[in-house]
């Protein structure tokens, strides 16, 4: 193997390194974001379980899209069962944080502007951690693969 093509694997193997430590770092702090961001009501519900959190992505999802879930098309999309769901929407919906649809025997949800608000904030939180973790090692890994790749083609 050439120096040239030795010195690229080195390279290459320490930029994918640093992509996989920016992943785990932005890991890490949502996780750590999670079990100290109890500071308000919402906060400490949705924090509370994995299925609680997802089920919030779901909601606000919905209203994004302007649609509404029904309870079937949430227990198959999360791997959940009906009475489960059937519990969070029931708490969502005394805390006004989900609106619920009911029309004969399908029930459709999606998130109020409360659930929305508190995602948008939580959204550009996240942002600012991609920044400041992942965002420079990606750029750089894929600027040098594609360097790679540009001169593997000639």
């Amino acid at each position: 193997m050439s120096d040239i093509k030795k010195s690229s694997k080195i390279i290459l193997n320490q930029l994918k390194l640093d992509y996989r430590k920016s992943l785990i770092k932005v890991d890490m702090e949502i996780f750590q974001a999670r079990q100290t961001g109890m500071n308000s009501k919402i906060q400490r519900y949705f924090n509370s379980t994995p299925l609680r959190n997802a089920f919030a992505r779901w909601m606000v999802y919905a209203h994004y899209e302007d649609a509404f879930y029904t309870i079937s098309q949430l227990v198959k999309e999360m791997s959940t069962n009906r009475q489960t769901i059937s519990l969070m929407l029931n708490e969502c919906e005394i805390e006004n944080y989900i609106i619920v649809q009911r029309k004969g025997k399908t029930v459709g949800c999606r998130a109020t502007l409360l659930l929305v608000k508190a995602m948008d904030e939580y959204s550009e939180w996240r942002k600012i951690l991609i920044e400041k973790t992942i965002y420079q090692p990606y750029l750089d890994l894929k600027q040098f693969e594609n360097l790679i790749k540009r001169s593997s083609d000639m």
